[in-house]
């Protein structure tokens, strides 16, 4: 694991360096923004959105199948010796084969890991989506603005060309702004792991596809999600804003509680989930450059259901607890030099998920119900040349294992009658690590080709003398947005 790291590490550097020196004297290109529609009343009326789709071929590693082994007899073990624990990895259809003769195997059928080998017709990052807002005078200072944002996925729903795509309301929120900040109230973007989700939209994904989160099934994809990169998400929420000053703004909220449901069954919360974000932006003299730094972080308290008394755990020697804190961080920055831009973001945190912040995951949780901290690393380039993109990016997010990970132990099977042959049951999620480049050629403001790949790997920590697991799947994608 360490050499390829390095390598992946070592392949962006030279990306950096030949974004930097080779790229120095080239301009940026100006974004499409919303159109206005018309002003009824004193209300100005308009409207965003885009429309897009992609083929999308993903070929790689099935899922990591279980550990077996031999009995003292040298008799195979039908028993698996562990079994990769869910929450890492990338499940998906795949064609598999035998492990070895079911002859050789007690006559049971033993699956290998297969190869995933697929062709779809996907959404990108960002879906397709609607928007439409108004906006008008309160005061002499003061706007108050209503939006509203329908997202509307490609894929066939269940991949059946005769069901029903439902819309997907994603955002819609009222919002006051003036002199003394901003109050924004309804459904809208999270705070927490905001900026490193800026960060992946602005100069990787925005056009295009990135990893296709969850290859069998429909909705927009995840970009450079769960690979270093905690996707800020949408939920219903109170956010104020501070007005700028120095180029520092404050951003503060209250958000809907999350569950965390599975293992431990954190279905109960007390209070609202607090999120907040410090940016400070400041762009350089003669608007040559820009540079975004930020830091942000979230908190929750979660309960256990009905009666709960906490227990001894015999074998960690701690208490299982009702009651556990999810708390992460985030921070990184962005800096834009004329064409060059790049970007860099980390968070950590306990009980965070791979994908989104506060994902209920099983790889947020060990089998008992603790909580798992997890890390995040994530490193974007981006070169603008005129009507061209350029970039390329690495990310990894790294799971930490709790006692209960590293003691938990069960009859060897094997040895089924040696009380003293005990092995782990599970190998649990360890790392997932993306790279992704591609290119993306703006035709006009509107019309926007892209063309990237990505590689996604997912490892598990050995156990019980076994290799790591260990799953790669590489994925192509190419297509169009139109945008307004």
């Amino acid at each position: 694991m360490t050499d390829q790291r390095t390598g992946a590490t070592t392949a962006l550097r030279h990306v950096v360096y030949v974004v930097l020196f080779g790229a120095i004297a080239l301009h940026s290109r100006p974004a499409a923004a919303e159109k206005v529609l018309g002003n009824v009343g004193g209300w100005e009326i308009y409207t965003d959105g885009r429309a897009a789709g992609f083929l999308s071929f993903a070929y790689g590693d099935g899922y990591p199948q279980p550990d077996y082994g031999h009995d003292l007899n040298n008799n195979f073990v039908t028993t698996p010796v562990d079994t990769p624990q869910e929450g890492g990895g990338f499940r998906s259809i795949s064609q598999q084969g035998l492990v070895a003769d079911p002859a050789l195997t007690g006559g049971v059928a033993i699956a290998n890991q297969g190869k995933i080998n697929l062709w779809r017709v996907r959404s990108g990052f960002i879906s397709n989506v609607f928007g439409f807002g108004v906006r008008s005078r309160l005061t002499e200072y003061t706007t108050m603005t209503a939006y509203v944002q329908f997202w509307a996925f490609v894929e066939n729903n269940g991949r059946q060309k005769n069901l029903p795509n439902y819309p997907d309301a994603r955002q819609g929120y009222a919002k006051l702004e003036g002199p003394w900040g901003a109050l924004t109230v309804g459904r809208m973007r999270t705070l927490f792991s905001r900026g490193a989700t800026d960060i992946d939209v602005m100069y990787a994904h925005r056009w295009g596809v990135g990893w296709p989160g969850k290859l069998d099934n429909n909705g927009p994809s995840t970009g450079m999600l769960g690979f270093g990169v905690l996707g800020s998400g949408f939920s219903s929420g109170v956010i104020y804003g501070t007005p700028k000053e120095h180029g520092f703004q404050l951003d503060v909220g209250l958000f809907d509680p999350v569950q965390l449901q599975g293992s431990g069954s954190w279905t109960r919360t007390g209070f609202l989930l607090p999120e907040a974000e410090l940016t400070f932006d400041r762009t350089f003299a003669n608007g040559w450059g820009r540079v975004v730094l930020f830091a942000n972080g979230a908190y929750q308290r979660v309960y256990k259901d009905g009666l709960c008394t906490p227990v001894m755990d015999m074998e960690t020697m701690k208490l299982i607890p009702c009651d556990q804190t999810i708390l992460g961080a985030g921070y990184g920055g962005r800096l834009e030099f004329g064409p060059v831009h790049i970007g860099v973001a980390g968070h950590y945190g306990k009980g965070l998920g791979l994908y989104y912040a506060l994902e209920a995951s099983d790889a947020a949780q060990d089998k008992e119900g603790t909580l798992r901290n997890i890390r995040g690393t994530y490193v974007q380039a981006q070169v603008v040349v005129q009507k061209v993109d350029l970039f390329a990016g690495w990310g990894i997010a790294q799971v930490y294992l709790t006692d209960f990970d590293t003691k938990h132990k069960v009859q060897d099977p094997r040895d089924p009658t040696n009380a003293a042959a005990l092995v782990l049951p599970f190998s649990v999620p360890k790392d997932q690590m993306g790279v992704n480049a591609g290119i993306v050629y703006h035709m006009t403001p509107s019309l926007h080709w892209d063309l990237d790949f990505f590689r996604a790997q997912a490892d598990w920590y050995g156990v019980n003398g076994f290799g790591d697991h260990r799953q790669v799947v590489w994925v192509g994608n190419a297509g169009l947005n139109l945008s307004w």
